[in-house]
Parts: structure tokens; sequence; C-alpha cells
């Protein structure tokens, strides 16, 4: 890991599978990320998130998934572009089912290689934060 790395665990009052569905189903992703999900849970699957106050969509690659333990991604930092090392990160799940549910593990990694690593890090730190409290909201509230 490099000191670029975001991570974050949460814990969430819900099965493993309700978190999978809702980190992998397009329907649900766009209730708690974002206002769109065009996407599918298949390795080399393009896809895309879209933010209506940001005014665009951020273009995906599936890259790894163990249903439902792991889902691996890279997604762009700029709208609209097919993701590449040189403009996106990579983004990990990892589900692990516990006493009083699951906890969620995210990685992402890859600011090194950006134009402004720092000032990505550090956007996506913020929108994480934010993020993961969605999903933890809308996976127990369901």
């Amino acid at each position: 890991m490099t000191p670029l790395d975001i991570t974050r665990s949460i814990d969430i009052k819900a099965p493993v599978e309700k978190v999978w569905a809702a980190i992998t189903e397009p329907d649900l992703i766009a209730q708690w990320f974002g206002d769109t999900a065009e996407f599918d849970a298949t390795p080399g699957a393009s896809g895309a998130f879209g933010w209506r106050d940001h005014g665009g969509a951020f273009r995906i690659v599936v890259e790894h998934v163990d249903k439902p333990k792991t889902l691996v991604y890279r997604w762009a930092r700029d709208f609209d572009v097919d993701p590449t090392p040189a403009n996106s990160t990579v983004v990990r799940f990892d589900l692990t089912a516990t006493e009083d549910g699951t906890r969620l593990d995210l990685l992402e990694t890859g600011f090194e290689e950006l134009a402004d690593p720092q000032g990505a890090q550090s956007g996506n730190t913020e929108g994480w934060l934010a993020e993961l409290g969605e999903l933890v909201e809308f996976v127990e509230s369901r």
C-alpha cells in the first residue's frame, strides 16, 4: 500500500447477500451512490456511475468478481472517458460475514499515477466517507 491509498472498514447490520446486492445491482447502486448506475458485475464489463450535480458519468471497467465476497473495478477520474491507468483508480470491496451482519472493507489505489494525486485522494477520501455512510443507511433501512 502507498500513503495515498484510501482504506475504510464499516460494519453494516445486514447479511452479506443484501450488501452485495447494494454494491452490484444498478437500480440499488443508484439509490446510495450517485444518481444513475450502469453496472454488470462481470469481469471485463463496462459501466458508469452518474451524478447530476457534477454533470456527467464516470466510466468503469469491472476487473474482478468473487460473488458475494469481492468486487474490484477501475473508474475514470474524468467524465465520459474510458478508464486507463493514467486517468483512473481501482476500487476494491471485500465483504465478510460478522455476528451482527457484514464488514465491508474498501481499498482504493492508483492515485500516484494521476495528474493531481493529492487532490484526487483528498476528494475521494471525503467522497467515500459520505457515500459509505449513505450505503449503511440505505442497506439497514431496507
